[in-house]
């Protein structure tokens, strides 16, 4: 059996949210870009990848596929998914390892694997096996900076009430002790059986991290992800052994070797792992058997691609739960997913299901 690649297209959106502005302690978000990577073989079957940025410049990804990988692709059986990867990734050696050339092959690794699970007509969470039914959510979709801590609190209030037990705060402010306090409103008021993380973005010193990051035990906070800049793996191992409170990281790492080095010196208690980051699917898998070598759970980084995760996660024992982000973006797919009393329903339809509908790429093309 094989599959001959023909043709490969890519498409450029910049969709926007809709709801208030988010903000985080880097950025500032109202519009999420995205690419769809279009894969159709001579037998008729068609594949779908995306990868997506919510900051502009995935025009760099997309001409990477178009300009660099598209040439090893025509003609190639889209089976040899692997190969087709190291190909890829090799082709990249004066352009960069990381980054937009890494965002493009994770978009068209999707797309291979949409056409091996389309193939025998399975969606990919079947054809890989599951070890669950569904998969627990946990929100983030709230407790943005750019709130005010009465509309942190409001938030908080209502999405445990939808459901979840596990919320997300960000912090970062100018001053940390604002941070603290408004951790402690959202802690009144929802009580202490519904678990807390937060989430820095990077941008702390450790200087910082040493200073506020001992106060979060007085919160049971679950976890604090991503304190300091992911390069540091040395000062979150420091960070690590000064305080009780768990450290996740994975949203900024972009290689297997870079999960390798923060656990191996203890830099993390969680991973967070993200598809759309790394080489794909493939190495994704290779980070959770990591993890789970070294008796750590997997909690994948999501804003927009759950419908990935939410699969991924059903596969891996030592996943716990899945990122709801963005929720306003949910419809853009064809087959979209929902969560339903804390848990996401898996997706029946064929495939990854990573397609965008058409309305939405008629009415947000950009490229």
């Amino acid at each position: 059996m094989s599959m001959i690649i023909q043709d490969v297209k890519t498409i450029l959106l910049r969709v926007p949210l809709q709801q208030r502005t988010i903000t985080d302690s880097q950025s500032s978000v109202t519009h999420v870009e995205f690419m769809q990577v279009v894969l159709r073989t001579t037998d008729g079957l068609t594949g779908y990848g995306m990868n997506w940025s919510y900051t502009p410049g995935l025009k760099a990804a997309q001409t990477a596929v178009d300009e660099n990988y598209t040439p090893l692709l025509i003609g190639a059986d889209a089976l040899d998914r692997r190969e087709l990867v190291r190909r890829m990734f090799f082709s990249n050696h004066f352009i960069g390892r990381v980054g937009a050339t890494r965002v493009g092959i994770a978009a068209v690794e999707f797309a291979l694997w949409d056409l091996a699970c389309k193939a025998v007509n399975l969606p990919l969470w079947k054809l890989l096996g599951p070890a669950r039914n569904s998969v627990k959510a946990y929100s983030t979709d709230g407790g943005w900076l750019s709130w005010s801590t009465e509309d942190l609190v409001r938030d908080a209030t209502r999405l445990v009430e939808r459901g979840f037990d596990a919320v997300k705060l960000k912090l970062g402010l100018p001053d940390p002790l604002d941070d603290l306090a408004r951790i402690a409103a959202v802690r009144k008021a929802v009580g202490p059986k519904i678990k807390i993380m937060t989430d820095v973005n990077c941008a702390w010193t450790l200087a910082t991290a040493l200073r506020i990051a001992p106060r979060l035990a007085e919160y049971d906070i679950t976890w604090l992800e991503e304190p300091m800049l992911p390069e540091d793996v040395r000062g979150h191992a420091t960070l690590q052994r000064a305080i009780t409170t768990p450290i996740a990281v994975g949203e900024t790492l972009y290689t297997l070797q870079s999960f390798r080095d923060y656990i191996a010196d203890g830099a993390c208690c969680f991973v967070q792992a993200d598809a759309t980051k790394l080489l794909g699917i493939d190495e994704w898998l290779q980070v959770a058997a990591l993890a789970a070598a070294w008796n750590l759970p997997l909690v994948p980084h999501t804003n927009v691609q759950q419908k990935l995760h939410v699969q991924l996660a059903a596969v891996t024992p030592n996943a716990l739960m899945v990122e709801n982000c963005y929720e306003s973006l949910n419809d853009m797919w064809v087959e979209p997913i929902h969560v339903k009393n804390g848990h996401y329903t898996l997706p029946q339809e064929p495939g990854c299901g990573l397609q965008i509908r058409d309305a939405v790429i008629r009415e947000h093309r950009i490229g």
